[in-house]
C-alpha cells in the first residue's frame, strides 16, 4: 500500500469516526432531552464510555441524573407527606375539604364523605352538588373574597332520632383561604363540624335550670303563705293551723327531697362523679329499699315482692346508687298507682356475663306517648286520681337512667296500660370500668 492510499485510508476512517461520534452525540442529547421530558424514566445515557460519549456530554448526564434523583426523592417525600396528612385527616370526625376558585372540592376527608356529604365520593363536584346546602357554599364563597376565616352556624332543616326524640341538627362551617396554591390553583380549605349535641346538651342544661327555678320556686311560695298567714295573726283555729303546719312539713319535705335529688344528678355528671366499687348482694340492696318504703306499701295497701335467684346475684359497682335505683323505681310504681290489690315485683335473672333487673307492676301503666320522655328531668306523667297529692320531683327516673349508665348499663320501660309497666335493667356484672393509671 502506498502512503497516498494509506493516508486516504486514515482519513476515511477519521470521517467514519466522526461521524459514528456525531450519531452518538445527537443520541445522548436526544436522550437527555427525553429524560428531562420524563423525570420518572431512567437516564439511558452512557456516561461511563469516554470513547463513545463526548465528556461535556457526559458531565451534563450527570448532572441532569442528580437532580432527577434529588427531584425524585423531593416527589417521594412529598407524597408521603400527603399520604400521612390524608391518614391523619381521615381520623377526624369533622369533615374537611379543599376547594378551588370555583368551589369545586379538590380532596376531602372520611368524615367529609360519609357523615356529611348527601352524595357518594364528593372529589370532583361543587360544593352545593356534595352537600345540597348553598350556606354551606356562601361561607366558602366569603372566605374567598374576603380573604379571611369565616365562621358561621347554620340551623338545618333535618331531625335525628336522639333516645327517641326528633332533634334539630347544628352544624359549625369554617372556611378559609389557602395560604398556597394547592394543586396549581388558589383555593380554600372548608371545616364542617356537627354540634347538635353541644346544643342539646346547653338545652337541657337550660332546661334543667328553667324547671329546677319553678320546682322550688313552689314549695317555697306555699310555705311562705302560710307563715306569714301565721304570723300575722290571721289564724286563730287550732284545726286550721295545725292544717297550717302539715302542708308546710310536707312541702319542705319536698323541697329537701328536690334538692336531695338533685346534687346527686350532679354528682353522676360531675368530674368528681367517679364511682365507689365494691361487690355486694343486689337482693340486699333491694330489700333494705323495700323495707324504707313500708309506710308508703302500708299507705297504698299494695305489696311489694323481691324475686331474686338464691346465689348468683353479686355486683361490683356502687351500692349507694343502686339503692337509689331500687328506690326510686318501687317508688314510682307505688305513686302512680291507687288500684286495688297493686303488686310490685322486683325480680332478677342473670347470664354469664350480666343482670337482668325488672321491676314490674300492674297498675294503670303508662300511655304509649309518655314512653320515650318517663326519663326526661322533671317530667311526670300526670294523673287524674292524683292530683290532690303533692307532686314528685320528676328526677327519680332521670336518677335511675344516669346511675345505671354510671355502670354501663342500660334501662328501658314498657307498657300495656291497665295490665303491666316494666322497667328493664341489663347491667354488666363488673359493673364499673377501671380507673385509669
Amino acid at each position: 500500500m502506498t502512503g497516498t492510499d494509506a493516508a486516504i485510508l486514515a482519513l476515511g476512517l477519521a470521517l467514519a469516526i466522526q461521524v459514528f461520534r456525531h450519531i452518538r452525540l445527537r443520541g445522548s442529547i436526544h436522550r437527555l432531552t427525553e429524560s428531562l421530558r420524563h423525570p420518572d424514566q431512567a437516564l439511558r445515557v452512557n456516561t461511563g464510555n469516554r470513547w463513545l460519549t463526548p465528556k461535556f456530554i457526559r458531565d451534563l448526564a450527570r448532572q441532569i441524573e442528580a437532580e432527577l434523583q434529588d427531584r425524585s426523592e423531593r416527589i417521594a417525600r412529598q407524597s408521603l407527606q400527603e399520604r400521612f396528612t390524608e391518614s391523619m385527616l381521615d381520623q377526624f370526625d369533622d369533615g374537611f375539604v379543599v376547594v378551588d376558585q370555583n368551589l369545586r372540592i379538590l380532596s376531602a376527608n372520611r368524615a367529609a364523605n360519609e357523615s356529611f356529604a348527601r352524595l357518594t365520593g364528593v372529589t370532583g363536584r361543587t360544593v352545593i352538588e356534595a352537600f345540597l346546602d348553598h350556606r354551606i357554599a356562601d361561607v366558602a364563597k366569603r372566605a374567598l373574597a374576603d380573604q379571611t376565616k369565616t365562621v358561621e352556624t347554620l340551623r338545618l332543616e333535618e331531625f335525628r332520632t336522639v333516645n327517641g326524640e326528633r332533634m334539630e341538627r347544628y352544624l359549625t362551617v369554617e372556611s378559609a383561604p389557602l395560604p398556597v396554591s394547592t394543586h396549581g390553583v388558589q383555593g380554600a380549605w372548608l371545616l364542617l363540624r356537627d354540634e347538635s349535641e353541644r346544643y342539646h346538651v346547653e338545652q337541657i342544661r337550660k332546661d334543667f335550670v328553667a324547671n329546677a327555678s319553678h320546682e322550688i320556686r313552689t314549695p317555697l311560695s306555699i310555705i311562705i303563705g302560710y307563715l306569714e298567714n301565721l304570723s300575722e295573726g290571721n289564724v286563730t283555729n287550732p284545726q286550721v293551723a295545725e292544717r297550717f303546719y302539715r302542708v308546710m312539713s310536707k312541702h319542705a319535705g319536698r323541697l329537701a327531697r328536690i334538692v336531695e335529688d338533685m346534687l346527686t344528678i350532679s354528682k353522676l355528671e360531675g368530674p368528681s362523679g367517679a364511682l365507689r366499687s365494691e361487690v355486694f348482694d343486689l337482693a340486699e340492696s333491694a330489700f333494705d329499699m323495700v323495707e324504707q318504703l313500708q309506710p308508703l306499701i302500708h299507705e297504698k295497701q299494695a305489696s311489694v315482692v323481691i324475686l331474686f335467684p338464691d346465689d348468683d346475684r353479686s355486683l361490683e359497682g356502687d351500692r349507694f346508687y343502686w339503692d337509689q335505683i331500687f328506690f326510686n323505681l318501687i317508688e314510682n310504681a307505688l305513686k302512680q298507682n291507687d288500684k286495688p290489690g297493686f303488686e310490685v315485683q322486683v325480680r332478677m335473672s342473670s347470664t354469664a356475663l350480666e343482670h337482668i333487673i325488672e321491676v314490674a307492676d300492674n297498675g294503670v301503666g303508662i300511655p304509649g306517648s309518655h314512653l320515650p320522655h318517663v326519663f326526661k328531668r322533671f317530667y311526670r306523667v300526670e294523673r287524674s286520681h292524683a292530683q290532690n297529692q303533692v307532686k314528685g320531683t320528676g328526677l327519680g327516673l332521670s336518677i335511675v337512667k344516669r346511675a345505671v349508665e354510671a355502670h354501663r348499663g342500660t334501662v328501658t320501660v314498657s307498657s300495656k296500660p291497665g295490665q303491666e309497666t316494666v322497667f328493664r335493667i341489663c347491667v354488666p356484672k363488673s359493673g364499673i370500668p377501671s380507673p385509669p393509671a
